[in-house]
């Protein structure tokens, strides 16, 4: 249902530059049935980190060499997934500017770059629809950047809370506010709870009823093994799951609600409101008067709730005493 909502998952720098597990992460990530795979791609490891970052060393392992990025972008393309392209540093940038446009689909642009113009303006070349990262950002940061880059932002995808996010920092309620406050974007949520918390499931079904479409979430080969990022990433079958769910929803016709119209179940419940039924027995070709009708609960979504005009009009039909006025028997 890629028509429906877009989900995909990240990857990070779990891989830890081991080409043979990413590779397995987007195996993974395609038989889950996920629609796209997002990575993090560093083009020069000393334009990102700095030697004063306590993790430079740790993370020197995450490096991909471009002939390896190339196998993996093709790898992805031929596994049927879309690529989400998020540059760390300038020759990041340029690579997805130049060269490997033909693979991506949306370039997801990196928070600590989120007012770095030398590499914004090398993104905002490039032919790729953007996705903006807001977590941490007031109206008026995305305001300046929706300002900047014009219609190339494609999505808002918002749910940069913590690493890893507690319920009570998912501040997932601005979902709606941004629905209505960006009407022509797209809203994401990037849930990033740890991989153990049950409830985590359930917040993607949630962020889409208050009209979320896009979706993020880390992947890992095995669960809970501790790798770099491994603690907000979930398993192939944990994110089966969230998939299952949200296209349950789908199929059980569940959308964005709004104050003009009401869902299945909200048109059901109110069949209990009272309707009009015959107060004696009736007989076809009688006129209705307000001796004739009686209100009562008869949980049934035919009939005439209080305040239709049944007064005067003719029976086409015998109606027997207590029950309901129906459109078919009424002139």
């Amino acid at each position: 249902m890629k028509d429906k909502f877009f989900f995909y998952t990240e990857t990070a720098f779990i891989h830890q530059g081991d080409v043979a597990y990413m590779m397995e992460l987007i195996k993974r990530t395609a038989e889950a049935g996920a629609h796209g795979i997002k990575f993090q791609v560093i083009g020069e490891y000393d334009d990102f980190i700095s030697r004063a970052n306590p993790n430079y060393e740790a993370f020197k392992i995450a490096m991909i060499s471009k002939g390896d990025w190339e196998r993996i972008f093709k790898y992805s393309k031929e596994s049927g997934l879309d690529i989400v392209y998020m540059p760390t540093d300038k020759k990041a940038a340029e690579f997805a500017r130049d060269e490997w446009k033909k693979y991506i689909s949306y370039i997801d642009i990196h928070p600590v770059n989120f007012n770095y113009t030398p590499i914004l303006s090398i993104i905002k070349e490039s032919h790729c629809d953007l996705i903006l990262g807001m977590g941490g950002r007031t109206k008026d940061e995305v305001d300046e950047k929706i300002k900047y880059f014009g219609d190339k932002i494609k999505v808002l995808m918002f749910g940069h809370q913590g690493f890893p996010t507690e319920l009570y920092q998912s501040a997932i309620g601005k979902i709606p506010l941004l629905k209505e406050v960006y009407p022509q974007m797209q809203i994401g949520y990037a849930d990033h709870s740890k991989f153990d918390n049950p409830w985590s499931r359930n917040l993607h079904s949630v962020a889409y009823m208050l009209g979320a479409r896009f979706f993020e979430k880390h992947i890992a080969v095995t669960e809970g093994e501790n790798r770099l990022d491994y603690i907000t990433s979930s398993s192939k079958e944990s994110i089966e799951n969230i998939l299952k769910d949200i296209n349950n929803l789908i199929e059980s016709g569940a959308e964005f609600p709004d104050l003009k119209s009401l869902n299945k179940s909200e048109i059901k419940y109110t069949s209990r409101q009272l309707k009009a039924v015959s107060a004696k027995d009736m007989k076809t070709g009688d006129m209705i008067s307000a001796n004739d009708v009686k209100y009562k609960m008869i949980e049934s979504e035919v009939g005439f709730p209080y305040g239709n005009e049944l007064i005067g009009k003719k029976l086409t039909s015998d109606l027997a005493y207590d029950l309901p006025f129906v459109e078919g028997i009424i002139s």
